[in-house]
């Protein structure tokens, strides 16, 4: 039964992968665009799998959620050529001086991400809602330090 579980996830987050570049392919050019595009998805992702905690779904279903999520962040850290901080961009300029600390947030997304995904796989709703909250905190942490604050 672990095995499959296993085979599931790694199965889910394969085929996400594959779906998620293509869905991300669609404004390339201008990487300010792109980004935001990027986390209007992952925002999608997001929400997604919280109707599935709210409606006390399938957990399953957040699994192919979860993929999406990675694949996403794959290819937003890579958003960030010099010269994109100018523009309609909520990106900060720490990213582009401290682009280790911005990369090491993105690894730590994709780590919370896959913890997700295991979650998800796992039928237990508990730790799907438990890894989901981990998730929006790592989020959060990396919005701190690379993303203005919305103007109010």
């Amino acid at each position: 039964m672990r095995k499959t579980l296993v085979l599931a996830v790694i199965g889910a987050l394969a085929a996400g992968a594959m779906v998620g570049g293509a869905t991300i392919a669609m404004a390339q050019g201008d990487p300010i665009k792109e980004r935001q595009e990027n986390r209007k998805q992952t925002a999608a992702a997001m929400r997604a799998i919280k109707g599935i905690i709210d409606a006390k779904g399938a957990t399953s279903a957040a699994v192919e959620q979860a993929a999406k999520l990675k694949t996403l962040e794959l290819a937003f850290v890579k958003l960030f050529p010099a010269g994109s901080d100018k523009g309609e961009t909520k990106a900060l300029p720490a990213i582009w001086t401290d682009m280790a600390g911005f990369q090491a947030a993105s690894k730590a997304a994709d780590a919370a991400y896959d913890q997700l995904a295991v979650a998800a796989g796992s039928g237990d709703m508990a730790a799907l809602t438990a890894a989901f909250g981990a998730t929006g905190k790592t989020c959060g942490a990396c919005h701190d330090k690379f993303r203005a604050k919305p103007k109010t």
